[in-house]
């Protein structure tokens, strides 16, 4: 008698992504990986008495979406703790944060983030003087939607010793306003100096975190997610990880990008647990790259650029890490056989990024994929130099959409020709990805705006450099299992990868670009198990 599957999909118009067998109507998988994808009545007969059979209603089938570049654990928290995504005014933050305060006993901290002040009506950052009339009594920490700046209260700026006498710290800012005095936002790494007074996150908190972080992504269609900053957060972080995949609180692949700053050095090399490095653990969870951060953000006019902002004309943003300390960061974990990815926005910091890697990777730096997060502002000599090198580009479309307006006022127009463009990246290794909970993860979100480009205003962001939709699917899937050394695994629907699919309400190829983001999502599949139907 014949291997009976232990899961089916049928009556579906399937999308394997693969050349060989781009089309199908049914799927069969076997503990956990794909058995069989082909016509209804070649798949039946692996139907048995223990076959769970998932009826697709006709939906179109495609690979799960595999986010390359986000932030797990700070999404989930940022679904508990004081959410600003959607503040429209200093009053909106201000509320938010006292309607938490009032839950709150006196003392403890109220933590969150999502605001960006290009989308306030006034235009500019909240400080310490809005925050403290509703918390005289709570220390109160806010961070900017970009990750790479956030706001203290008197309070929290009081418990971390930050005052007027106190020096901005390397690569970081303390602003002050006109008397010298503290406003409470904090650029950089200047808000280590918060954090690191930030009571811990308990194992507890930390796996409810995941676990609705899991839930929300599986509600999307995303099977597998890549932390991009791991490490940082928790001190049981990477425990608290293991738990929610054993549990099945987290059912989705993850990889964790380690923090480099996480990492000591000892006798030349990175003091890992004995030496172990990307590629480590399980088909459920295992160590990605290492994380080196460049510089900042566009927004923020903290990213490096090569000449000054339009606006304001007088900054050119920075560099968080000295090339020199960079090529010797590069340099211990190509030795120690870890995979790199840099955060570098800016074409200066690209610049640094591509210099470090051809020293220390050589012509063929490709074999080992290093990988450029965001590459936001891509000058076309730059271009060149990543195709040649065969750089991994991971980049984030959905920017254009909620941050384009944004991006136009810093950079001027001159630089929007350039500015996270994807059509040109065509002939380079590319992975679409969120960078959730900077903008909203959900991946046909991400993907629509890949294919129509277009700002949260409604105008045009260099339509030209648009993705087909095609190659906008295969680099959320493909695309950014390649970047994980996983092409081999996940991306296709074919036989012996695993059974991670998506099952969507409508065909994409058959529907507006402009309604892409619409289409329902009625199932989500993971290892051949259902984690999540409408």
């Amino acid at each position: 008698m014949g291997i009976h599957a232990d899961f089916v999909v049928r009556n579906a118009r399937i999308r394997t992504l693969s050349e060989s067998l781009p089309f199908a109507e049914a799927l069969a998988a076997w503990r956990g990986r794909i058995l069989a994808v082909g016509r209804e009545e070649e798949i039946a007969p692996l139907i048995g008495p223990g076959t769970r059979v998932l009826d697709a209603g006709g939906g179109t089938v495609l690979p799960g979406f595999h986010d390359a570049h986000c932030h797990i654990l700070l999404f989930g928290l940022s679904l508990v703790e004081v959410n600003l995504r959607e503040a429209q005014t200093i009053a909106d933050v201000v509320a938010a944060v006292a309607a938490h305060v009032r839950r709150t006993p006196p003392g403890k901290w109220i933590r969150g983030g999502g605001y960006n002040e290009n989308k306030l009506r006034e235009r500019r950052h909240p400080t310490r003087h809005d925050l403290d009339p509703v918390s005289p009594q709570h220390p109160v920490w806010l961070s900017h939607i970009s990750g790479h700046m956030g706001v203290a209260n008197s309070q929290a700026l009081a418990i971390a010793g930050i005052a007027r006498e106190t020096p901005d710290p390397p690569g970081g800012r303390i602003v002050r306003d006109a008397d010298g005095e503290p406003t409470g936002l904090l650029l950089e790494t200047a808000q280590e100096l918060v954090k690191r007074v930030l009571p811990p996150y308990t194992l507890e908190e930390t796996k409810a975190a995941l676990a609705a972080a899991g839930r929300r992504m599986a509600e999307e269609g995303i099977t597998a997610a890549q932390d991009a900053w791991a490490g940082w957060i928790a001190p049981e972080e990477f425990r608290a990880y293991q738990e929610a995949v054993a549990e099945g609180l987290l059912p989705q692949r993850v990889w964790l990008m380690v923090d480099v700053e996480r990492l000591a050095v000892r006798d030349r090399r990175f003091d890992f647990a004995f030496g172990l490095h990307t590629g480590f653990g399980s088909d459920r969870l295992r160590l990605g790259a290492i994380k080196i951060f460049i510089d900042g953000s566009l927004i923020g006019r903290t990213a490096a650029l090569r000449r000054p902002y339009a606006d304001p004309p007088d900054a050119t943003g920075m560099l968080v890490k000295d090339p020199q300390t960079l090529l010797e960061l590069i340099r211990l974990a190509h030795a120690g056989g870890w995979q790199v990815a840099m955060h570098a926005i800016g074409d200066r910091a690209i610049e640094v990024a591509l210099d470090a890697i051809e020293e220390v990777m050589g012509p063929e730096a490709g074999r080992f994929r290093p990988r450029i997060e965001h590459c936001g502002v891509l000058a076309p000599d730059l271009l060149e130099r990543i195709r040649r090198l065969q750089v991994v580009v991971v980049t984030q479309p959905r920017f254009l959409y909620e941050l384009g307006d944004g991006f136009r006022i810093a950079l001027g127009e001159e630089r929007m020709r350039w500015t996270y463009p994807l059509a040109s990246l065509r002939g380079v290794p590319v992975a679409l990805s969120s960078d959730r909970p900077v903008v909203d993860g959900a991946p046909m979100k991400g993907i629509q705006a890949a294919v129509v480009r277009r700002t949260q205003s409604g105008t045009p962001f260099v339509p030209e450099e648009a993705f087909t939709l095609e190659e906008a699917l295969r680099a959320y899937t493909i695309g950014a299992a390649y970047a994980a050394f996983a092409e081999a695994e996940l991306g296709t629907l074919e036989p012996g990868r695993w059974a991670d699919l998506v099952v969507l309400g409508a065909d994409p190829f058959e529907t507006d670009p402009e309604a892409l983001e619409s289409i329902p999502i009625r199932a989500t599949v993971i290892g051949g198990r259902i984690v999540y139907e409408a």
